[in-house]
């Protein structure tokens, strides 16, 4: 989906994949240029399959490259909740905006993991990017892919 500016928003949109306005618990980790790891929590604001936007009190600089742990509601019969397993770049960092008091950054992922409670036991399964892009299907037959 590529939207065209407008008189009122002058700026393109350049995502092409779906972006879902979920408001879930994430922890991210990066290193720096001396080797010290850094991490926080916050939340995400919206997520996809290609990237994901985190309000967070510390914020990645741009370029880093940031490891993510997306937290989905817990289903009843889980005895924890599941997670999405992100590695990606970060792309775009803000300071506080009109939407959020805290500061925030979007980062576009180069592989996601989901990682699933089911009786009892944790089960993951590697997706990348070229994987949700060439239409493959998970073991239940559910499409991965973004039309």
């Amino acid at each position: 989906m590529v939207v065209r500016p407008t008189p009122m928003s002058p700026v393109a949109e350049r995502r092409t994949a779906l972006r879902y306005p979920l408001r879930l618990p994430v922890v991210f980790s990066w290193q720096d240029d001396a080797g010290r790891v850094h991490g926080c929590d916050g939340y995400c604001r919206d997520l996809g399959s290609r990237g994901i936007y985190v309000t967070a009190q510390l914020v990645p600089p741009l370029g880093a490259s940031v490891e993510m742990n997306v937290f989905l509601p817990r289903p009843g019969h889980s005895t924890r909740p599941s997670e999405i397993h992100a590695i990606g770049r970060v792309i775009r960092s803000e300071q506080k905006t009109p939407v959020s008091e805290l500061p925030g950054f979007a980062a576009m992922n180069h592989t996601t993991r989901l990682r699933e409670t089911r009786g009892g036991q944790v089960e993951s399964e590697d997706y990348t990017v070229d994987d949700y892009s060439a239409g493959t299907t998970g073991d239940s037959g559910e499409r991965l892919s973004e039309e």
